[in-house]
């Protein structure tokens, strides 16, 4: 018994992560992906928990959140058989993070201390219309530009790379010491509707 639970112990970071990876997934875009991806996004997420140690700057989370959304993008198909955009590839990561980094406080305190300012806030139609209920200056003259058919508007299907960072640069201009705040407009506005 002694060495099952040392192999336990010693597993326990790993088992985290797949927890963490499993229970973000199914809910936030586990519909919408090809069936059996949660074992798939598992692995991503270890790739991506390996490299934020090393994250320092923006810059360094920015290009990691990049590579992971691409890697996602390559290696699954949407359940309809079709390429994952952007929009919806960014969504299981950016709550995998929310959870892992700031609410787990993982890999380390002073990891997450440091990654709060860089985090992306996960986007979906109930946050994007939250912010432009509140914020249609900005809205108008940053986003709705970028928008080229009306269906667009607030659709993962439909957000591309350009659109979705000009919302994380917004979020960050807004509360540079924790853009996930803005997170909690999902919950505040999903109770009500």
């Amino acid at each position: 018994m002694k060495e099952f639970i040392e192999e336990l112990i010693k597993r326990e970071d790993e088992s985290i992560v797949s927890v963490i990876a499993f229970t973000t997934y199914n809910p936030s875009i586990g519909r919408v992906l090809e069936a059996g991806g949660i074992k798939k996004f598992q692995q991503i997420a270890e790739a991506l928990v390996k490299a934020l140690p090393a994250v320092t700057t923006a810059h360094d989370f920015d290009a990691v959140h990049s590579q992971t959304v691409s890697r996602l993008i390559r290696d699954f198909r949407t359940a309809r058989g079709i390429e994952v955009s952007y929009g919806q590839a960014q969504k299981p990561i950016n709550v995998f993070l929310k959870v892992y980094v700031d609410w787990a406080h993982r890999p380390s305190r002073e990891v997450r201390d440091r990654l709060l300012p860089f985090l992306h806030v996960p986007l979906d139609s109930i946050l994007m219309k939250a912010i432009k209920a509140r914020c249609s200056a900005w809205y108008s003259s940053e986003i709705r530009p970028k928008i080229t058919a009306s269906q667009q508007a607030f659709s993962l299907s439909k957000l591309d790379q350009k659109t979705y960072q000009s919302w994380q640069d917004f979020f960050r201009q807004q509360y540079p010491q924790k853009p996930l705040v803005f997170d909690i407009a999902w919950a505040v506005n999903r109770i009500k509707t």
